[in-house]
């Protein structure tokens, strides 16, 4: 504020005391001289009819000579002047020399009135003098006596009562000032206390309060401002707060938000958005058509613009990687201008994974279906072969009812493994972690599946590096895992043999994380290693998915249900590890098991 406050106040103070003081003094002394020229007015009348009685007493003498002689005694000048206006006698000049009074206003207003007076400048002297007439009759005829006297020993008791009168406003007025400035400077400063707090209080820092010393209305207004600072200080740090958990929900989101302007104009976005289509910061104020570049987007505001209502709709994103959105546009009214509609909020849910488990679904009941019916079909066929006649022909019954066996085996193979999947994902198999001799596991495996190599004339190899010791695992399940492997690198290799190596190494424990000194850990890789067909490249990632097949026909004439590498990958799971699959078509294929070792 700068005391500007203060300096207005003390200003019209001063304005109002001078004027005050001018207004005072002008009515004190023309009130005075009034008072002065009314004593005046009285005593010369007294004076002027005494004097009427003289000279009616004195007889024929001289005028102009009992006029001087009446001056030496009242002081005034003194004139006789009969009704035609001619001067008769005159204390001060010659009376024969003087012009005619008949028109000066004392003698008219004294004609008319008895008494007459008036104040003017005298030439002849060269002051303001003040006359008096009265009228009088010595004989029959009337006759006028004035008196006339300086005005200049009123106005010399004038200006001193009017000094003393000056002195005595600017006394009081300097005290009323000095007082006046003492509150203007109390009340601008509880004023300028309210304005620093007011400040801080606008710039964020309403801690402290407001206490003024004053008890009066400027104390109630700062008491009043404390607490109104506090209190929105409140709601703004719970505003605050309100809008810093929408923030961190909008930004922690899974799912995709935009809100757009009816013109398709983004208002706000979260990370979400970004997420899934690879999008930059700081996309708000550009269009949808801009960024997203999805034409069925900018079909649903329209959509939504038009008839007002909630519209959702499936779309499908191929960079930076496939995914399947399930998008809801949804009108956006502002309570702000009278409930109108002013934006679209566009909601993205991730649908990818439910839509790969749908056709996961699919796939698994059709397969089980088929894989179950192909036995069914062919045990009900041969049998109903054998029912109508066949089973007297020996030789025919007997391969009829080795073929109702294969498929009877067959049928119990799948369904052991599907109720052995079924108790893996329902935690019904628990997971025993001991120290094991990983050399004796690959032996027994071998032992198991040695005859199946004999026949396609493949080498079983096992390669362990001799600084692997203290290797936990479930030996049964362990066990399990490398021949559902070991059996699948035979059934897939016509030359060469299957391998299974065990090393210790250094590295991420999932393939997925980044190479570095924050995730290095001491690890054992299990590989099991064929040089049979391999596998495409973007059948990879399906691997391990139930009843999926690379090559449907020649895993079925295998014999394989398409269940081996699903019960692999969750036993893997239950055991805390990591499973890598690499493969190069037409060389073989690797598959890794990665457990972290302490």
């Amino acid at each position: 504020m700068k005391r500007t406050l203060f300096r207005r106040i003390v200003l019209w103070y001063l304005v109002i005391a001078a004027l005050s003081l001018g207004i005072l003094e002008l009515y004190l002394s023309s009130t005075l001289r009034k008072n002065y020229i009314e004593n005046l007015k009285r005593h010369l009348t007294v004076q002027a009819r005494l004097a009427a009685e003289l000279v009616t007493a004195s007889g024929n003498r001289d005028l102009d000579q009992l006029c001087r002689e009446y001056k030496e005694k009242i002081g005034a000048r003194v004139t006789i002047i009969d009704a035609s206006g001619k001067v008769l006698g005159d204390s001060d000049e010659m009376s024969s020399q003087i012009e005619n009074h008949r028109h000066r206003p004392e003698i008219r207003e004294a004609d008319l009135a008895g008494v007459g007076s008036a104040i003017r400048f005298s030439a002849t002297v060269q002051k303001n003098l003040f006359y008096l007439a009265i009228a009088y009759a010595p004989d029959t005829e009337r006759t006028f006596l004035r008196l006339a006297v300086p005005l200049e020993h009123i106005e010399k008791a004038v200006n001193r009562v009017r000094i003393e009168i000056v002195a005595v406003v600017v006394s009081v007025s300097s005290i009323a000032i000095l007082l006046a400035l003492l509150q203007a400077r109390r009340i601008t400063r509880s004023v300028e206390e309210i304005m620093a707090f007011s400040k801080e209080a606008a710039a964020g820092n309403a801690k402290r309060s407001l206490f003024l010393k004053e008890k009066d209305e400027l104390g109630e207004l700062g008491k009043n401002i404390s607490e109104m600072a506090h209190k929105l200080h409140e709601k703004l740090k719970m505003s605050e707060e309100g809008k810093q958990k929408i923030e961190a929900i909008l930004r922690n989101m899974s799912d995709g938000l935009i809100l757009a302007d009816l013109r398709g104009n983004i208002i706000l976005s979260n990370d979400a958005v970004a997420r899934f289509f690879n999008l930059p910061s700081g996309v708000e104020g550009k269009t949808i058509m801009e960024t997203i570049r999805k034409a069925e987007l900018m079909d649903m505001i329209d959509h939504v613009t038009v008839n007002k209502e909630k519209i959702s709709r499936e779309i499908e994103v191929t960079h930076p990687r496939d995914l399947c959105l399930m998008v809801t546009a949804a009108p956006f009214y502002a309570q702000d201008r009278g409930g109108q509609l002013s934006g679209i909020v566009l909601t993205f849910h991730d649908i990818t994974r439910l839509k790969r488990l749908e056709e996961m679904r699919k796939d698994f009941v059709a397969n089980v279906s088929h894989e179950i019916k192909t036995p069914i079909t062919a045990i009900k066929g041969f049998t109903e072969t054998l029912l109508d006649g066949a089973i007297d022909d020996r030789e025919n019954a007997r391969r009829f009812l080795a073929t109702i066996k294969n498929n009877s085996e067959r049928l119990n193979s799948l369904v052991n493994d599907l109720l052995t999947l079924s108790r893996i994902e329902l935690g019904d198999v628990v997971i025993q972690s001991d120290v094991v001799d990983v050399g004796d596991i690959i032996d027994t495996v071998f032992t198991v599946l040695a005859e199946k190599a004999q026949e396609k004339k493949l080498f079983l190899r096992k390669e362990i590096s001799p600084d692997v010791t203290d290797f936990k695992a479930d030996k049964d399940r362990l066990i399990q895992i490398l021949i559902n492997l070991v059996d699948n690198g035979i059934k897939f290799t016509e030359r060469g043999g299957v391998t299974v190596r065990v090393t210790r190494e250094t590295g991420p424990l999932a393939p997925a994380e980044p190479a570095g000194p924050e995730n290095a850990r001491p690890l054992v890789v299990l590989s099991v290693e064929d040089t049979g067909i391999g596998i495409p490249k973007k059948h990879l990632s399906r691997l391990g998915e139930r009843f999926y097949r690379v090559d449907r026909a020649r895993s079925r004439e295998l014999g394989g249900t398409g269940l081996g590498l699903a019960i692999v990958k969750h036993l893997v799971k239950a055991h805390g590890w990591e499973m890598d699959i690499q493969s190069v078509e037409g060389q073989g294929t690797t598959i890794r098991i990665i457990c972290p070792h302490e």
